[in-house]
């Protein structure tokens, strides 16, 4: 076993720097992002010296390349368990979700589902953002407090300032947190309605067919990571 120490080691070959990249992303305790990634490698990103430039734009596209082939490697290759997870330039592994029952068997989790309100309230501010209450309250015809509060005590939503009209209310968005939950790169990847209602219809359809089959055994269902 070679063991390497000086960072430069790590760039003298892209497949040595790709499994020292998984090895990172995988002990992460959470979503790792790219800025970091080139802070573990002592990459500036703001280094004026000319030379030092252009050796730290190498070892930038070198890590990037490296991310396609972590993705290449877990995400289009069948034989894994796991995938690389993109979302918003931060990456961490996650189990594949067709391995979702055995896993939750395993670990003997209690998965928390959505509600219907709570998914409702969920896709306004994400599709709406940045909103205040009062748009959510008129939008849902009915109350959002309590909602609103779960939300932000699952980190799905987050306090992006106060609004300037009489009362400045607070201002809420979604974090990077609802993007890993919901497996979404960015904003951009977010589905149409229609197609949000589809896979919720979808899930609750095999939640209820896998507790027939396993009465009571097996639970499907969206799981919350704190």
């Amino acid at each position: 076993m070679i063991l390497l120490n000086p960072l430069n080691d790590y760039f003298e070959d892209i497949n040595i720097l790709k499994s020292a990249m998984e090895a990172i992303i995988f002990t992460s305790g959470e979503p790792i992002s790219l800025e970091r990634l080139y802070e573990i490698f002592n990459i500036s990103s703001k280094n004026k010296n000319k030379e030092k430039g252009k050796i730290d734009k190498k070892k930038k596209e070198m890590i990037l390349k490296a991310i396609e082939f972590i993705k290449d490697e877990f995400n289009e290759n069948g034989r894994h368990g796991i995938y690389l997870s993109v979302n918003n330039d931060n990456y961490s592994f996650k189990t594949k979700p067709e391995y979702y029952g055995i896993i939750s068997e395993f670990l003997k989790v209690k998965p928390q589902r959505f509600t219907k309100p709570q998914l409702e309230t969920l896709s306004i501010i994400a599709y709406k953002q940045p909103i205040i209450k009062s748009e959510v309250d008129t939008v849902r015809g009915v109350d959002s407090g309590g909602i609103i509060k779960f939300l932000l005590e699952k980190n799905l939503i987050k306090v992006a300032g106060r609004k300037e009209i009489i009362g400045k209310p607070l201002i809420y968005k979604t974090t990077d947190h609802f993007l890993e939950v919901f497996n979404l790169k960015d904003l951009d990847d977010l589905p149409s309605v229609n197609e949000i209602e589809d896979v919720v219809e979808k899930r609750a359809s095999m939640d209820k067919r896998v507790e027939e089959d396993t009465e009571g055994g097996e639970k499907g269902g969206l799981l919350f990571k704190d």
